[in-house]
């Protein structure tokens, strides 16, 4: 098992490492290579004849404690990665739905700046635990298999709330790159 995680992490390595070895000049190569050791902050572009995704979210106080967090999405596939033998350079490329042709991978959520966990399903429960009284930020991400986050038009597809529990009206503000459009 340890093996396996070693050469995955070998893998991941030496493609970001060629990855930046064509892409920079000789001068800049050892501070890019620094700044993308982590693949899950670099972007992935979604391919420009796919639907665009679109990201709202809606949080609600928990009967016992925290908060239960929904995502509404439109023209992506959440869902986690594949099983089996896949190749790293597979997992960092960006996928799509044969049947739909959306865009496939997972999601990212943030709270307060600090990732907590990935996402693979439409609601989550999230413990009070990760929260402090007062302002709170919980953010999703869109990402592909290979943890690199989607942008549409070199936008990052994010959704934050801003929230405030000392507040009759528990969210104060939200913002979504690619909002998902309320038909009903």
């Amino acid at each position: 098992m340890m093996k396996k995680h070693f050469i995955l992490a070998l893998m991941t390595l030496t493609v970001i490492t060629n990855n930046v070895s064509a892409q920079t000049e000789p001068n800049k190569q050892s501070s890019m290579m620094k700044m993308t050791m982590d693949h899950s902050h670099l972007p992935i572009a979604a391919p420009s004849n796919a639907p665009k995704p679109a990201l709202s979210l809606s949080l609600t106080k928990d009967a016992m404690s925290g908060y239960n967090l929904h995502l509404q999405l439109a023209r992506y596939q959440l869902m986690p990665p594949p099983e089996g033998v896949v190749s790293m350079s597979e997992l960092m490329s960006a996928t799509r739905d044969q049947e739909t042709g959306f865009i496939e991978g997972h999601a990212h959520l943030y709270i307060n700046g600090i990732k907590i966990q990935r996402v693979y399903g439409l609601d989550v429960h999230l413990p009070a635990t990760h929260f402090k009284q007062g302002v709170n930020t919980v953010s999703v991400t869109l990402n592909n298999h290979g943890h690199m986050y989607w942008t549409v038009d070199e936008k990052k597809v994010v959704s934050t709330l801003y929230i405030d529990d000392t507040l009759p009206q528990l969210i104060k503000h939200k913002f979504d790159s690619f909002p998902v459009e309320n038909t009903g």
